[in-house]
């Protein structure tokens, strides 16, 4: 656009001899500057509002007839504030790259900085980083942020896997401990573990159910199925639905109280060994629990979707025979 007043001064001696030519010229300038004024997309930025009052000012000495001085100035005020507007415009489509780029190094960062994740997870979301560094596209970057996604997915499930084994160390630790009198201090096989959701399994469930239906009046066991499930897995891949489950797990263990135990039942089944004083208060509290909005952001190549995270559940008394109990809650997990 610079050439706008090259173009006029270049011609000059055309315009002298020519009055045609002076008309041609001057049609071709006003639709540069309408040009101008038009390719530029609507925003409120104070480059757009530059760029539309130079150009317009531009069309109005023309029309007006303005010595060619004049013209000129004004068209070169308009070149300008196109060039500046460019510059602003690329500076403001490279943002959010520039932003991602800064999050995924201090995500990079604080991953490596902890123990939580294995090698492999730090590996693969340093790769990531260093192709974000590099993309230039969107279609790349959209590629790289299902890619990042998966990654968190899996760091997500390490971590709370961790935790959980750290937890069962940690306890078995303080039973070892503990004075050679107490019961408390008898020494136990490791805690088998959940690979999805870092919880306890079945087994351990099992045994934990079975000591409170012998000794705990005041416990219960709630049953939460997670919904849709196999729909998710079918439509965006098991890492989907496992990250899900891994949400859901990790949403009950900080929301219950310390006293209470989750373990991971089966499938898409958790169950929850709550102590309370009657079961009324324990469905109160699991209600308001299931009642708060969680979500999963699930990405695919070319769409993010939301997906609500919900469970069917039940509360069950301890009976007296926990195999009847494990029966009643079997066949609470298999409905519908």
């Amino acid at each position: 656009m610079n050439g706008l007043s090259g173009l006029v001064i270049s011609i000059r001696k055309y315009l002298q001899a020519d009055r045609r030519a002076e008309e041609a010229l001057e049609r071709l300038c006003r639709l540069l500057l309408e040009g101008m004024d038009q390719s530029a997309p609507e925003d409120e930025s104070e480059a757009r509002a530059r760029l539309r009052e130079s150009t317009r000012s531009a069309l109005a000495a023309m029309v007006e007839g303005s010595p060619p001085d004049e013209l000129l100035e004004r068209g070169a005020r308009a070149t300008e504030a196109l060039k500046n507007y460019h510059s602003h415009a690329v500076e403001r489509a490279l943002r959010p790259l520039a932003e991602l780029r800064a999050k995924v190094i201090l995500l990079t960062q604080a991953i490596t900085s902890v123990s939580a994740s294995s090698s492999e997870n730090i590996r693969r979301l340093q790769e990531i980083r260093d192709k974000i560094l590099r993309a230039v596209d969107g279609k790349e970057l959209r590629s790289l942020r299902v890619s990042m996604s998966q990654c968190l997915d899996h760091i997500l499930v390490e971590a709370q896997r961790q935790q959980v084994e750290t937890a069962l160390a940690a306890g078995q630790l303080n039973r070892r401990a503990a004075p050679a009198g107490d019961p408390e201090g008898a020494t136990h096989a490791p805690a088998a573990v959940d690979p999805i959701t870092g919880l306890p399994s079945r087994a351990e469930a099992e045994d934990a159910i079975a000591q409170a239906c012998q000794s705990e009046d005041n416990a219960f066991v709630v049953v939460m199925v997670v919904n849709r499930m196999q729909a998710v897995n079918q439509n965006f891949g098991d890492h989907v639905s496992n990250a899900i489950l891994a949400r859901f797990s990790g949403f009950l263990s900080h929301q219950l109280l310390p006293v209470d135990q989750v373990f991971r039942w089966s499938g898409p089944t958790i169950a929850a060994l709550v102590r309370r004083g009657n079961a009324d208060r324990v469905r109160s509290e699991i209600g308001a629990l299931m009642a708060q909005k969680l979500e999963y952001t699930a990405s695919t190549p070319s769409r993010t979707v939301q997906l609500p995270i919900s469970a069917r559940w039940t509360v069950l008394p301890l009976s007296a025979s926990p195999r009847l109990l494990f029966r009643k809650m079997d066949s609470f997990a298999d409905l519908g």
